[in-house]
């Protein structure tokens, strides 16, 4: 029987323009965030739910964002990592990834701007994955402006695979479904996957359907995936940026009433649409249709380059702008 998470510690912070942020302990996670007392994000309403819940609701992912085969190699050695009925290990073990562990949260005093510090020790062995890895989250929102920036810290003792990330649902002031928003990406390759599976196996041009390079209606693109790539029948995939740039966004979310700008230094992203309609009891309200939200992964693309040794440190970081309309 699966450990269930039983309770969090919860911290807060804010600016001063009316962006609040909720952050739990466990899974050093996104619990809500609100601008102006309106909901950006898919909240479920009870506690234990967002805890425990298998769509990472806001969570940091680890040890790697994504998909990864179960039977990992590193160093001609094979690792059996915590893997599901395909084989392959999601998010870095599912129920026993970073995203269920305990963090210590603390708040970073700042000048300019509000700040938590999460910090967890996997210890070698956790989920399967080798090597002693210390993990520092850190979430911020500087006063004066409508931001969040999320900054991923992580070392090791041994090589091992290493690609964090966020797992934030994007819910804009309580959407009924995400098929009014547009979407750019700034990538005109994507990840194939494996035949049978979800494993990115190579990179190659965008079909037209996976064509975000231009602000585009979600509705039409979520319409043409369903038809042209049934067996997913979603947006779920893997995207490789064009360029590593920071002072440009490399995605933006255009809704009807505000505008959210994504900068990283990753330099590839996994975009899914929550199609699934699992019950849950969200605070967005209980009229949510299919297409309810959307996640925005950044992280290390292709997966043949996630092997962080001791003599390195992980360091990346996602920032989102909020432009009201």
């Amino acid at each position: 029987m699966e450990k269930k998470v039983t309770d969090s510690g919860y911290l807060t912070i804010k600016n001063n323009l009316g962006l609040v942020g909720n952050f739990s302990t466990i899974g050093a996670g996104v619990r809500s965030l609100t601008l102006d007392d309106k909901r950006l994000t898919l909240m479920p309403k009870e506690p234990l739910d967002y805890l425990n819940s298998d769509q990472f609701f806001g969570k940091t992912l680890g040890r790697v964002a994504g998909r990864i085969p179960g039977d990992y190699k590193v160093d001609d050695v094979t690792y059996h990592l915590i893997k599901g009925a395909d084989s392959l290990c999601l998010h870095g073990g599912e129920m026993e990834s970073l995203s269920f562990k305990d963090f210590k949260g603390t708040i970073v005093p700042k000048e300019n701007a509000s700040a938590i510090s999460f910090f967890y020790h996997s210890p070698s062995g956790e989920a399967g994955f080798p090597g002693n890895v210390d993990v520092r989250v850190t979430y911020e929102m500087p006063i004066d402006e409508n931001e969040l920036r999320i900054y991923f810290e992580a070392q090791t003792d041994l090589n091992t695979p290493i690609s964090l990330s966020n797992h934030i649902y994007w819910n804009i002031f309580s959407s009924k479904d995400v098929n009014s928003y547009r979407l750019k990406v700034n990538a005109s390759k994507y990840g194939v996957f494996h035949k049978g599976n979800q494993l990115v196996e190579k990179a190659a041009d965008v079909p037209e359907c996976l064509d975000f390079r231009e602000l585009s209606s979600l509705k039409d693109k979520l319409d043409l995936i369903e038809k042209n790539i049934p067996e997913i029948g979603t947006l779920d995939h893997a995207f490789l940026f064009d360029n590593v740039m920071t002072d440009k966004p490399q995605i933006i979310l255009d809704t009807p009433e505000l505008l959210i700008e994504c900068y990283t230094d990753f330099d590839g992203v996994n975009i899914y649409v929550d199609s699934s309609m699992k019950k849950w009891d969200f605070a967005n309200g209980d009229n949510l249709l299919e297409r309810r939200a959307i996640a925005i992964e950044p992280q290390i693309f292709p997966k043949d380059n996630i092997i962080l040794t001791p003599n390195q440190k992980f360091s990346h970081f996602i920032r989102y702008r909020f432009i009201k309309k």
